[in-house]
């Protein structure tokens, strides 16, 4: 028998996750089966069980490929802008379409916030997947910092993770009519105000500081 090659294996893995994340998108966990995954992806039982010990590990791993294509994406992104503003703008346009696609049902994700109480895998997933956010976002600000595109009195950490909890609300907040326009614009306030700040530590913004940790 003919050795199979890496680079097969991992196209039929792939091929399997494709179709994974497409299923779950559309029927949620509890409602999609393998079978479902078998048919969408044109492959047999036996090769979604080679890959995969059963429902919730592929489940576990569509989630986690799916975050992971969307971080990639944006990576490439700003990989060809330049300037701050426009950096700035294509983080939020990411997070904010990123948290509206959770909120439909394009893919897995939003069923992964669903299962999340009762499955401690996913809890484990979830907090991961915030914390890569934050520290990607935590990156930009820490090179814009470095460039002197910011001042450096900012505190990038808080601003990192609260930016991340932020959008995330203005989606939640919008989702009745789905209107991303709102989101972003809600968005995009945060962003004007980063951008104009002075390069000195204002004595108003000290003071809040000091209230904050007294």
């Amino acid at each position: 028998m003919p050795k199979v090659s890496y680079e097969h294996e991992q196209a039929v893995r792939n091929r399997i996750i494709d179709a994974s994340i497409k299923v779950f998108g559309q029927l949620g966990y509890d409602r999609a089966s393998i079978q479902d995954v078998v048919r969408e992806s044109g492959l047999s039982v036996g090769a979604v069980y080679t890959y995969f010990k059963g429902k919730e590990d592929l489940f576990l791993t569509a989630c986690a490929c799916e975050a992971e294509r969307e971080t990639e994406r944006l990576r490439l992104e700003l990989a060809g802008i330049g300037a701050l503003p426009e950096r700035l703008k294509a983080a939020v346009d990411w997070a904010v379409d990123m948290a509206m696609e959770e909120l439909s049902t394009k893919g897995a994700m939003i069923h992964a916030w669903a299962r999340a109480d009762t499955t401690p895998e996913l809890q484990t997933m979830l907090k991961q997947r915030r914390e890569e956010s934050v520290t990607f976002a935590r990156r930009l600000l820490d090179e814009a910092a470095g460039a002197g595109e910011l001042p450096a009195w900012i505190d990038r950490d808080a601003l990192a993770s609260a930016f991340m909890t932020l959008t995330n609300g203005f989606v939640l907040a919008n989702s009745g009519a789905m209107d991303p326009r709102q989101a972003r614009r809600e968005a995009y306030s945060l962003l004007e105000l980063l951008l104009a700040a002075p390069a000195e530590l204002p004595a108003a913004v000290e003071a809040i500081r000091v209230g904050a940790t007294g």
